[in-house]
């Protein structure tokens, strides 16, 4: 199962430089040549098209790359590009490249996010919790992954509280 899960996550990323790799290295963009830089840009707007909306021209693409390449001072990384255009409010001039970029530097974070509670879950269900109800296991996951807030907790004082509520003892 491990391996599988590797070589899926090597499958998705090789995916994502297929499509997305040439934006990483926008300060030497004009060292390749047109055509390839328009060969990219096309895969990228092929993926980013849905019927007949697309999010990108792959064209106006290209020439926004090769614009913004000339005029950074330095090489940088995606978000320093897209931190630079926005200093420099060019998002006008180069509506592409912001979206592509925008699209690239957020892509990770929402892939990553839905694994994080789907391993808390792996964490807390072993072989000695198979039998719980679903409500604990939910509950137990809850706590697990809030657990900055659950540190917070006064457990003593959650334990008392929880024992004079449900003493069996019955006073005369």
């Amino acid at each position: 199962m491990a391996i599988q899960s590797i070589e899926e996550r090597f499958q998705q990323l090789e995916q994502h430089n297929i499509l997305f790799g040439f934006l990483y290295d926008i300060s030497n963009i004009n060292k390749k040549t047109h055509a390839d830089i328009v060969t990219d840009c096309k895969h990228l707007e092929t993926s980013l098209t849905h019927n007949a909306n697309k999010d990108i021209d792959a064209y106006d693409l290209c020439n926004e790359l090769q614009v913004v390449a000339r005029r950074l001072p330095k090489p940088m990384s995606p978000s320093d590009v897209l931190l630079y255009i926005v200093q420099q409010k060019l998002e006008d001039c180069v509506p592409n490249v912001v979206v592509s970029l925008r699209i690239l530097l957020t892509l990770p974070v929402s892939v990553a996010s839905g694994e994080r509670s789907f391993s808390k879950l792996k964490l807390i269900k072993t072989y000695l919790r198979l039998t719980m109800s679903q409500n604990r296991l939910m509950d137990l996951a809850t706590i697990s992954i809030e657990c900055d807030y659950a540190s917070t907790l006064e457990l003593k004082e959650l334990v008392e509280s929880f024992a004079r509520k449900k003493a069996r003892k019955i006073k005369f």
